[in-house]
């Protein structure tokens, strides 16, 4: 009789115990699923950081930083496009071709030449099921006063890559708006109210013709005329100039 009442409190001491393994067990089973649960509220194409700055960079010195691009769909996926939001920013992924719930790293370089203050540069990404995402990477250009010296000579935003976007697609563009929109406005604003660089509202006509054809002086505002070394003719800036002085000023 003794050994059977041992018996019964081993097996009765042996399903207890298994009841609190089970008990403890319960709060791993919720994280997993928690963590599931949050996986599956992220975005099926999703960059880590989605923004990424770098403080302060010298101007001349390339702006880098590398992203994580995460697959988190049930697929494999293909890179189809990826696109900068000027031609001064180079982006490349690691592999093309992410396999589901995993990533690939994406480096983005930014040449800071006639670059100043605060820059902020995107990156577009789709994906071959059609999901898309952006990479935004933002610094903050200062003054290097080395930089004419390495790169031996002064350079502006006419050479190297920056000539991409402030150089060839201005080459021959009559309609002086469509002029502003390819030339001026990613550095005076998207109505001429100034941006990193100054408005151009409420200045003189013989004073914008002045310094569009001749420039300030400067890496960042070199003269546009073909005389200076820029894209454009003196009719393409005489037009520029007249749609310039019959812009509304902006609304306050």
């Amino acid at each position: 009789m003794v050994r059977y009442i041992s018996i019964c409190c081993l097996i009765l001491g042996l399903t207890a115990c298994t009841a609190e393994q089970e008990h403890a067990e319960t709060p791993s089973a919720a994280i997993e699923t928690t963590s599931t649960a949050t996986q599956a509220a992220l975005p099926a194409l999703h960059i880590q950081p989605d923004e990424y700055d770098l403080g302060d960079i010298k101007e001349g010195e390339a702006a880098i930083a590398t992203f994580l691009i995460r697959n988190n769909s049930q697929q494999s996926i293909e890179l189809v496009d990826i696109q900068a939001s000027c031609g001064c920013t180079a982006a490349e992924p690691d592999s093309y071709i992410i396999a589901p719930n995993s990533f690939t790293q994406l480096k983005v370089a930014v040449d800071t030449t006639a670059k100043q203050d605060d820059i902020k540069k995107a990156v577009y990404i789709t994906d071959s099921l059609g999901h898309k995402a952006t990479a935004m990477l933002r610094f903050n250009v200062i003054d290097n006063p080395h930089f004419a010296m390495k790169k031996g000579g002064v350079k502006s935003i006419f050479d190297g890559q920056c000539a991409a976007c402030h150089f060839e697609p201005l080459v021959g563009v009559k309609e002086p708006s469509k002029l502003y929109e390819v030339g001026c406005a990613m550095c005076h604003g998207q109505d001429a109210e100034g941006a990193y660089a100054p408005s151009l509202h409420g200045q003189t006509f013989a004073h914008l013709m002045q310094v569009i054809t001749h420039g300030m002086g400067n890496r960042q505002m070199p003269g546009f005329s073909i005389a200076n070394g820029g894209p454009l003719t003196d009719v393409q800036i005489q037009g520029l100039v007249t749609w310039l002085q019959a812009l509304p000023e902006p609304k306050k």
